[in-house]
Parts: C-alpha cells; structure tokens; sequence
C-alpha cells in the first residue's frame, strides 16, 4: 500500500507491506527533482529477518522509476548490520554527520539537460 502527501515543498509518500509490519518513508523536494528522501525505514522486531527490509527497499526503488527519480539518499546509523544492509542494496557512503553515515544509491543515469 502507498500513502502519498503533497506539501508545500514537494511530496511524500510511504510503502506499507506485511500487514503494516514493515513501512518505509520518502520525501521528494521540488527544488531537487529526480531525487527521493528515505526518512525511515522500520520493520517489527517479531517480522525481521525475513526479507521484508529488502522488499521495502525493491518497492521503493521500483516506485521512484516509475516516477523519473534516479537517486535516492539516506541517512543511516553507523551500526555494522545497518551498513552492511544497505551496502549489499548497493549504497554508497558519502560522508559522516553526528554518528550518521549519509548515502546514495543511482537508479540510472539522470537525463541530459541542456
């Protein structure tokens, strides 16, 4: 299920899966188009380990295709299981904030403007 919200600053919307047992949150900015957010990824301590972080993640990257988006960027907490999740999706660090590892993932090549 998506939930989709329209603000003054752009957009956001979030996958819910698994009965509400996993849900991921993104936030698309007019002033940077082509580029999601991901404000928070959760899935229920009784439901981990069972592949629906990954589900959450397929579904969000198929979302923003569909929408022209062809980067998404994250903030993530330095814990080793937590990188190397999102390391095996195919993200990479850009730089440390505050204990948080900022990072990104290229869907596919953004159009040429001239």
């Amino acid at each position: 299920m998506v939930h989709e919200n329209r603000w003054t600053w752009g957009k956001t919307a979030s996958i819910v899966i698994a009965d509400g047992a996993a849900i991921v949150d993104m936030s698309f900015e007019d002033d940077n188009p082509g580029v999601c957010y991901i404000s928070g990824l959760s899935v229920v301590p009784w439901k981990r380990r069972q592949g629906l972080a990954t589900n959450l993640m397929e579904e969000c990257e198929y979302y923003c295709i569909k929408r022209g988006i062809f980067r998404i960027d994250l903030n993530s907490v330095q814990e080793p299981f937590v990188m190397d999740f999102y390391h095996k999706l195919g993200y990479t660090d850009i730089k440390e904030n505050d204990g948080y590892m900022r990072m990104f993932k290229m869907l596919y090549k953004p159009p040429f403007k001239k």
